[in-house]
Formats: structure tokens, C-alpha cells, sequence
């Protein structure tokens, strides 16, 4: 498969092209943010959870630096925040620090922490010990985005060897394996608990104690990253664009489908007059001129609802054939009837192709995102963190 981040660009902008003129202004700016995004190769990584878990921490301690406060009450993290992580590479990182799902504030954080994730590329999930039926229930919400997510085991230096290691072992039984798989699994210490520790002096002063505080603990977690960046870096940004350009295409979607339904009963009407028209009209070329008009006006009235099916203008020879059908030397009634059917043909023909239009903008076709999502996580290894999307 030929490099699957330009197939993206050229989809997006394809899609972009040929429907400019229906889709909405912020639909237009998110489209071309995609593309920026897939030039630029920037990885977007949510950092979610409950709070207290030490998501802020573990930011810090990736960054290497300490830039997000961080605290024990609820509602620390105030707003959504975002750093530049530079791992090395070619790929830009960025950090969010989302607040968390259970912060005193209400449902308005939750849903604005959902936000996040779903902007992102790949999902960190902070817990601090055995895994709770609210984190549970979030991280089947996020699966519904179609995320990767690790599963990040923190605060690891609060618990005894033996502790840690059955807190381990019950994160991979059968019940979390259809959410994560083992491998998706990393333990951290992201701001390890000071210790006291005794200091003597070779100058005969007197010893005394006092509080060292151990280095993070993430270098399991960075090596993960950049590993999975590494070999599904290209994938994940060109699946997640694929994704957000999906939603686009269903949003088009629904609105093309509202206005074939309010447009039913004046394809009816049309139809109606037309054929009224064509049986009371005494002269065989009325007939045809009539089929013309009416039809002529339709066409050019869902041309112009429709901007991007100019292709359909071809129907109007049907309507060359409907008028030359009265021209000929048949009974009037007959021709009549021809010149009718013909006109309901093109108007049915018309409206059959539409819908499969309709049907291509939503995701299957050659301009559908669906399609190219299957295709690419079809191609990846056996084992990638993509593979468990590969039915969507």
C-alpha cells in the first residue's frame, strides 16, 4: 500500500473540492486543519483519568520539567492544557492535560475532558490501583472514538512488591481484555514519594536525616510511545484524520437526506403536471416541449441544490429522446405515453443517483473515509494497537 498519510491528504482534499459549496464554514476549517495536521505529522496524546490518579504528574515527568500544577483536591487542572513534547523524531507531540472525569465542577468538565480525547490521536489512561466501575465505564466511552489507548498503572511506589504485582495481574483478566489487551498495559511512578535517608559527614559533624525525593519512574512509558509511534506513528494520524473526516461526511449526509425528503413532494408535483400536461396537450411536439421544460426546470433546480453533481446534466438526453419520441410517426397515444415514462425515468434516474452520491459522501465510496480506514488498518501487523478497530 502506497503511503497511507498521502492517500489521506488527497481524500480530504478531494472531498474538500467537490463539496465546497455544501459543507459549512467550520466544517471547511476543520477539513483543512487535517491537512495541516498531516503535514506537519503532529501526534496529539490525551492524558485522561480520574482525579488524583497523577495525570498532571505524569506530564511533568514525560516533559521533564514541571509545568502543570498539580494537587490532591478535586479540580486542580482547571482548564484543558497543552505542551510541546519534544521526544525526538520527526513527529510533533503534543501533551493534554484534560481535567478529570469525576472533578466537583459537574458534568460540563466531563464532557469537555471527552472533547479532548476524541481530538486526540492516542489516549494515556491514568489509574492509581485496581481499576474502579466508573474508570471501566469511561474507558468503554472512549473506545466508542475509536482510540488507542495505553492503560497507564501510576503510583506504583505506593505499594508493596507483592501489592503491585496482583494489582497488575487483575487489570489483564478476561472482563479487561476486551477493553485492553495486556500489552497496552505500562506501570509508572511519575512523582515518587520522598524518603529519608541519613547523612554523615567526614568532618566529625553530626549526622542527620533528611527527605530525597527518587526520579519518575517513566521511562517504560517513553520507550512504549516512541516505539508505537515508531512503527504505527503514520497509521494512527492518517486513521484519526479518516475518523474526524467521517463525521464530516455523516453530518453532509443527513443534511443531504433532510432535503431529498422535503424535496419528495415537488418531485411529485413536477411529475403530476408534466404528465397532465403532455395528455391534454393536442400537438405531438407539445408534448415533448412540455416534458423538456418541466424536467429542464428540475434538473437545473437539483443541480443547483447540488452543486457537485454536474454530472447529471447527461440526463437531459432523455428528455432529447422523450421529444423525438413525439416527432415520430407513432399513435399520439402512444407517444404520449412513451414522452410520460421517459420523463418519469430521468426525474427517477435523477433521484436514484443522488442517493448514491448521498451514499458515497457518507463513507462508501471512492471518496468515503470508511473505506480507506478498512484498507489501511487491513495492511497494518498483526499485533498493532490499530488492529482492534480493524471491524468498524
Amino acid at each position: 500500500m502506497q503511503d497511507c498519510l498521502q492517500l489521506v491528504r488527497d481524500r480530504l482534499t478531494n472531498y474538500r473540492n467537490l463539496f465546497q459549496k455544501e459543507l459549512t464554514e467550520s466544517e471547511l476549517a476543520e477539513i483543512l486543519a487535517l491537512e495541516e495536521k498531516l503535514d506537519k505529522s503532529a501526534i496529539a496524546i490525551a492524558v485522561f483519568g480520574m482525579v488524583s490518579r497523577g495525570k498532571s504528574s505524569l506530564i511533568n515527568a514525560l516533559l521533564g520539567e514541571k509545568l502543570s500544577e498539580t494537587g490532591a483536591t478535586h479540580g486542580t487542572t482547571k482548564d484543558i492544557a497543552v505542551y510541546a513534547w519534544d521526544a525526538g523524531g520527526k513527529i510533533q507531540l503534543r501533551l493534554i492535560d484534560t481535567q478529570g472525569i469525576d472533578e466537583v465542577g459537574g458534568e460540563i468538565r466531563g464532557e469537555m475532558a471527552l472533547e479532548a480525547a476524541k481530538q486526540a490521536d492516542l489516549i494515556l489512561f491514568v489509574i492509581a490501583g485496581d481499576m474502579t466501575r466508573l474508570e471501566q465505564e469511561a474507558i468503554a466511552n472512549l473506545q466508542k472514538y475509536y482510540k488507542p489507548i495505553l492503560l497507564i498503572f501510576n503510583k506504583t511506589d505506593l505499594y508493596p512488591e507483592c501489592d503491585r504485582y496482583a494489582i497488575h495481574s487483575a487489570l489483564q483478566n478476561a472482563e479487561m481484555q476486551k477493553l485492553i489487551s495486556p500489552q497496552e498495559i505500562v506501570l509508572t511512578s511519575a512523582e515518587p514519594k520522598p524518603f529519608k535517608v541519613r547523612l554523615q559527614y567526614s568532618d566529625g559533624r553530626d549526622s542527620q536525616e533528611v527527605w530525597e525525593q527518587p526520579k519518575p519512574d517513566v521511562q517504560s512509558l517513553k520507550e512504549r510511545i516512541l516505539d508505537l509511534l515508531n512503527t504505527e506513528g503514520k497509521e494512527l494520524l492518517a486513521v484519526n484524520a479518516l475518523r474526524s473526516l467521517l463525521e464530516t461526511q455523516k453530518t453532509v449526509t443527513q443534511r443531504h437526506v433532510q432535503k431529498l425528503q422535503a424535496s419528495t413532494v415537488i418531485v411529485a408535483l413536477v411529475f403530476i403536471a408534466e404528465a397532465i400536461g403532455m395528455l391534454i396537450s393536442p400537438w405531438r411536439w407539445g408534448d415533448g416541449l412540455i416534458g423538456g421544460i418541466f424536467s429542464g426546470l428540475f434538473v437545473i433546480w437539483a443541480l443547483g441544490k447540488y452543486p457537485s453533481q454536474k454530472k447529471y446534466l447527461w440526463l437531459m438526453v432523455i428528455l432529447a429522446i422523450a421529444v423525438f419520441a413525439g416527432g415520430v410517426g407513432l399513435n399520439n397515444e402512444v407517444a404520449r405515453y412513451i414522452q410520460i415514462i421517459g420523463s418519469g425515468l430521468s426525474l427517477l434516474l435523477l433521484f436514484k443517483n443522488l442517493i448514491a452520491d448521498i451514499d458515497q459522501s457518507q463513507a462508501s465510496g471512492k471518496l468515503g473515509a470508511k473505506t480507506l480506514i478498512s484498507e489501511i488498518i487491513r495492511d497494518i501487523p498483526e499485533g498493532s494497537i490499530l488492529k482492534r478497530f480493524q471491524n468498524i
